[in-house]
């Protein structure tokens, strides 16, 4: 049996509403024959194909706005995609789509193996237009759209008919499973971003199970850089968070976000335990903490309960924070979650 023009009129309709200024996907001719298993209604018009219901379900799944609350078009194809933050390059490579990422950031070359040798890259803060131009993306993600002075540093990019998908900064671990699920949802893979979530959860609480557990909990100093000026967080850090979770409370919990703490405040905390993500994750900086002087009265230097963590596991808020979730409850409480 035919399609009916009409319905293959609304069929290209919905395919070009999704469309992100890229060329229309292409539909078959009139005379081309319907799927097997189509049939007319008693009325005369014919019944749903399953090349319309797969229609209508990619456009269900596909976000109106992005995560900053801007209004998106996201094209029904997204073969050239542009990701400019590491945690969306790094979901990416697990949903294999490596392939189609055309450009990244200079920290996802570094930090992701899974990348072409040649991909071409781009500053997310001083972005090449031309360049991203030429490479035709269908989508860009990033996570710093604005310069500081409020100009959109995307806008000549979004005029050429790009589609620039922002992505805030996360600040919880439910955040980052919705960024998770938007950008698998923007790139057609709704369902192992289902997936991906799904297993997050089940991680997070079987880890907070155990933490709950946790009579006595541990105060922990969290370094990412060291002396003269620590780089800490407070509260409303994802990682913050993670501390909670496995039972550990942060010395820092009074604080919001993330500060500066002074020699003087970190002796007054006097941690029980000290992780540390300082640059180069090695025993180096563990080595340097435990000797710093002065702080041989810290009841971690004493216990030598002071641990490298890894910076990019921690820095990076996608999936894979929950092997820095488990890294952290290993170094906190070895025997509570050493099966874990």
């Amino acid at each position: 049996m035919k399609k009916s023009s009409a319905v293959l009129l609304a069929v290209w309709l919905l395919f070009s509403l999704t469309a992100c200024g890229s060329t229309p996907a292409s539909t078959k001719p009139a005379d081309s024959p319907a799927p097997a298993g189509s049939s007319a209604e008693s009325d005369g018009t014919e019944g749903r194909t399953s090349l319309e219901s797969e229609a209508e379900t990619l456009a269900s799944t596909l976000p109106g706005i992005d995560r900053a609350g801007n209004e998106i078009a996201i094209p029904k194809e997204t073969n050239k995609i542009v990701s400019l933050t590491p945690a969306v390059t790094g979901l990416l490579c697990d949903l294999g789509l490596s392939g189609r990422i055309v450009c990244v950031d200079p920290d996802s070359r570094e930090t992701i193996k899974d990348l072409e040798a040649d991909i071409a890259v781009c500053d997310p803060l001083s972005p090449d237009i031309p360049k991203l131009l030429s490479l035709a993306p269908d989508i860009v993600f990033t996570d710093a759209p604005m310069a500081p002075s409020g100009q959109n540093l995307y806008q000549a990019a979004v005029e050429a008919g790009i589609c620039v998908a922002e992505i805030p900064p996360s600040h919880t671990l439910g955040n980052i499973e919705d960024d998770i699920q938007f950008v698998a949802d923007c790139v057609g893979k709704t369902m192992e971003g289902e997936t991906i979530v799904a297993d997050m959860e089940i991680d997070i609480q079987k880890t907070a199970s155990i933490g709950r557990t946790i009579s006595d909990p541990k105060t922990v100093l969290f370094e990412f850089s060291g002396l003269p000026s620590i780089q800490s967080f407070g509260t409303g850090v994802y990682l913050n968070e993670m501390l909670e979770i496995i039972g550990a409370k942060n010395v820092l919990a009074q604080e919001i976000g993330w500060v500066s703490l002074e020699e003087g405040q970190a002796l007054e905390a006097n941690p029980d335990v000290i992780l540390t993500a300082c640059a180069g994750q090695d025993a180096d900086a563990v080595e340097e903490i435990l000797n710093r002087p002065g702080w041989e009265n810290i009841t971690a230097v004493q216990n030598l309960e002071v641990h490298a963590i890894d910076r990019s596991g921690c820095l990076i808020p996608n999936q894979h924070i929950i092997g820095t979730l488990h890294e952290m409850a290993a170094a906190v409480y070895p025997q509570d979650y050493h099966d874990n």
